[in-house]
């Protein structure tokens, strides 16, 4: 940030391009060409409270004396919302095998360390600590120690004045909310004093060095912040989560945060439904599902390995996007998330996985991380159809037809034979006036669309019913309409 850079006051495209990448390197969140407008509306906001030019502003924002604005800018393009036990299975697993194991094994008086790294408003660290106190006691006589970091302050700000109400609350019980909170205002719950007493929140850009006192946390969650990096960025900051974590220590990732083919040295497994990595430097293959073990580096030595059980028979990761797909097609998106979420994202199988689960956030209407996760199925895999579809139909949705067109013709490449990619395409071109191809795909559509039953749904349409418009656009094209 240390080099001037001189922007056309009129190259839209430059200017997005230039504070794209000047986010990307100072917190590692890149957004792609369908952020566009919302990075635009970010600038001029921004722009305007300060009494400059959308000019004058971006070459603030590059210069060297603009790395405080920076962080201020930042702020208005991350996402904040979270509500409290997020990922339940990874709870599950931290409450049923990960803090038991480690409080039966670590040295009398000897702290269970944890690190909430992109916590937002606090309702994963606070998750974390009910958790520890439901396990553990109120009054146990093992440490716990929970930091929960971010780089928004104002997100800290209200993490730790702990005062929620609404949707956030949603999946607490009775029991925890009586046990944990005192009633505040207009409905909101205050966390009490015993959750306080053992989480810290600070700010922390997680492209920064990391300070000394995190060095040794048995347990990292780091959930939805690394699907909004580059693959490269990515892949230094789990590096630097390994020296970081103490050997035998676990991550827990979001669901679309897999490792598999971008970082190699966290091992993994299944514990309690969820899938977690953990630091294993001494092996040199994963070791089987199982109870976690710590090496004796770093936590005392496990207790004598047992024969394991007969693995039970699983679907592959195949088998799982495919019934993910007809799950979306029939409109039951939610039960397609259950499903998804549920693969290990390990196999050839996870970009496809990723994909689906993108188009299936899509349709919940959460487009920036559905957006997210196609562009990550494409990292690791550029010929994945259904991403290249999915990201079609959002710029499409966000009315950026050309952008749309692009990845929907790369999507008809790869499949030729999908009526959807055909209607996406027919309706992309009839936005921007390309009257012969448009009649081209709808003629297309219809042509795919003869082998599926009347009634069978895609992507929760009704086959007949996207038929009959197709035929509808063909008539009024050909007319001249």
């Amino acid at each position: 940030m240390s080099q001037r850079i001189t922007i056309d006051e009129d190259s839209r495209g430059a200017q997005f391009a230039t504070l794209r990448d000047l986010l990307a390197r100072y917190c590692g969140v890149y957004l792609d060409d369908s952020r566009e407008q919302t990075l635009h509306n970010a600038v001029s906001r921004r722009a305007a409270m300060r009494g400059q030019s959308v000019h004058d502003y971006t070459m603030y924002l590059v210069a060297p004396e603009g790395r405080d604005e920076v962080q201020a800018f930042a702020e208005l393009l991350l996402n904040h919302e979270t509500v409290f036990f997020r990922n339940r299975a990874h709870m599950a697993a931290l409450g049923q095998t990960i803090l038991p194991d480690l409080h039966r094994r670590l040295p009398p008086g000897a702290p269970i360390r944890i690190w909430s790294a992109g916590c937002a408003t606090g309702e994963e660290a606070y998750s974390i600590a009910i958790t520890a106190m439901e396990v553990l006691g109120s009054s146990s006589s093992r440490p716990i120690e929970i930091v929960g970091s971010d780089l928004s302050e104002a997100a800290l700000t209200r993490a730790r004045a702990g005062v929620y109400r609404g949707r956030s609350l949603g999946n607490l019980t009775e029991t925890q909310r009586g046990r944990f909170f005192t009633p505040g205002d207009t409905d909101s719950l205050v966390v009490n004093d015993a959750l306080r007493r053992v989480v810290r929140f600070e700010r922390r850009n997680l492209l920064d060095p990391f300070p000394p006192a995190l060095m040794g946390v048995q347990i990292i969650f780091c959930q939805n912040v690394t699907i909004y990096f580059q693959l490269e960025t990515c892949r230094a900051l789990m590096g630097r989560f390994y020296e970081t974590i103490a050997e035998g220590g676990v991550l827990f990732l979001g669901f679309s945060e897999t490792l598999w083919n971008i970082f190699n040295r966290f091992r993994w497994r299944e514990i309690s439904g969820a899938y977690v990595y953990y630091k294993d430097s001494q092996a040199a293959q994963p070791p089987p599902t199982g109870p976690l073990l710590a090496r004796p580096s770093a936590l005392p030595a496990p207790p004598p390995r047992v024969r394991a059980a007969p693995p039970v028979p699983c679907i592959s990761d195949i088998e799982i996007a495919e019934r993910g797909r007809v799950l979306i097609d029939r409109g039951k998106t939610d039960a397609a998330l259950d499903l998804l979420r549920a693969a290990p994202l390990r196999g050839e199988g996870a970009p496809q996985i990723l994909a689906l689960a993108a188009r299936a956030h899509a349709n919940r209407g959460d487009l920036d991380l559905a957006a997210a996760e196609a562009r990550r199925a494409l990292d690791l895999d550029p010929l994945t159809t259904e991403a290249h579809l999915l990201i079609g139909m959002i710029y499409a949705r966000q009315g950026q037809p050309v952008e749309a067109i692009r990845q929907l013709e790369r999507a008809r490449y790869l499949d030729t034979t999908a009526p959807l990619i055909s209607f996406h395409l027919a309706e992309c071109y009839r936005q921007i006036s390309r009257r012969e191809a448009a009649l081209r795909e709808y003629r297309n559509t219809i042509q795919k669309l003869a082998g599926y039953p009347p009634d069978m749904l895609i992507d929760g349409v009704a086959v007949e019913w996207l038929a009959e418009t197709c035929r509808r656009y063909v008539v009024a094209l050909s007319a001249g309409a």
